[in-house]
């Protein structure tokens, strides 16, 4: 049965962006977490969004900008969401001069704008507003709060937003860099002064050239703490071994995205795991690590989850 032309996937994300006033942030954001509408794969793996999407996409973008919160509003059909509207827009001709209601979701909401004013300063290139704009995020939320309403979905959109072909390289090169010199400056504010502190190295193994997870786990893990040892990208596994000891480094944590099917790398995760065994932790972390976790040691301490995994983790071996 042929497919109607309103259901037809062929709409990229930016198109979507222009005919609903949404930006690609918040577009991704509603799918991840709400799942407002399921949008398609081209061949080349970006999202294709319908006519019928873009609709529905549009009605709730309106009755969001009136005040409504979106989780409130994910379940009702197109017909009511534009009866809601009207009512809006009744209600808004008779009200007074007057404060939006703010719905529970204030910190994600805040979040998000945030990330979509980052996101700004990004495909503008404009390394002062982004840089600003993270330290901001930072002394709003706190450092923990700042990871996870504001950094950490950064870095995903920035992911995703490259992978699809609607961030160029330039632009997720000056991105990581002014993200990981931002992040690199409040890892060392963190860990500045004396005191027995635990030690924590974090970098990521070779052909892995995708660090800002591990600048996540840095920054992470010198909130609660730690001191931390950074060691960037790409580094052979030898290497990063004789970095720990030569640290004294209890905690070895490699970030791992892509790609999963990597044999040198396995094998290079199982000798570093090897050469750790009985001295130190292995955390292993990233979208990738699932899949490497059978060529790991049973015994060395792996674990792969979030973030708040990995605070948990970091707190029991030793973090405050």
């Amino acid at each position: 049965m042929r497919q109607s032309d309103r259901t037809v996937a062929q709409h990229p994300v930016r198109l979507v962006a222009e005919r609903t006033g949404l930006s690609p942030h918040v577009l991704r954001v509603w799918e991840r977490r709400y799942q407002v509408v399921a949008p398609e794969r081209s061949a080349g793996g970006q999202r294709l969004y319908s006519d019928a999407d873009i609709e529905r996409l549009r009605l709730l973008g309106l009755a969001t900008q009136a005040g409504r919160n979106i989780s409130q509003l994910v379940a009702l059909p197109n017909e009511q969401l534009l009866d809601l509207l009207r009512a809006d827009e009744d209600a808004e001709r008779r009200a007074r001069p007057g404060g939006t209601p703010v719905g529970s979701g204030v910190m994600a909401e805040e979040g998000d704008a945030a990330v979509a004013r980052l996101m700004e300063a990004v495909e503008a290139l404009d390394g002062p507003a982004l840089a600003g704009g993270l330290r901001q995020a930072v002394a709003t939320f706190g450092m923990h709060g700042a990871i996870d309403a504001v950094i950490h979905p950064l870095l995903v959109e920035i992911g995703e937003r490259w992978h699809d072909g609607d961030l160029t390289p330039p632009h997720e090169h000056f991105a990581t860099a002014t993200v990981r010199r931002v992040l690199d400056g409040l890892v060392h504010e963190l860990g500045a002064g004396t005191g027995t502190r635990p030690r924590i190295l974090v970098a990521t193994p070779a052909g892995q050239r995708h660090e800002l997870g591990a600048l996540l786990v840095a920054a992470t893990a010198a909130a609660l703490g730690w001191r931390v040892t950074y060691l960037g990208a790409d580094l052979p596994v030898s290497d990063i071994a004789a970095a720990a000891e030569t640290a004294g480094a209890q905690v070895v944590a490699l970030s791992v995205v892509y790609p999963t099917d990597d044999p040198l790398l396995a094998a290079d995760l199982h000798r570093l795991g090897m050469r750790l065994q009985g001295s130190r932790t292995l955390l292993l972390g990233g979208s990738g690590a699932p899949a490497y976790l059978a060529s790991l040691p049973a015994s060395t301490g792996v674990i792969s989850g979030d973030l708040a995994t990995l605070r948990a983790t970091l707190q029991r071996l030793g973090g405050r």
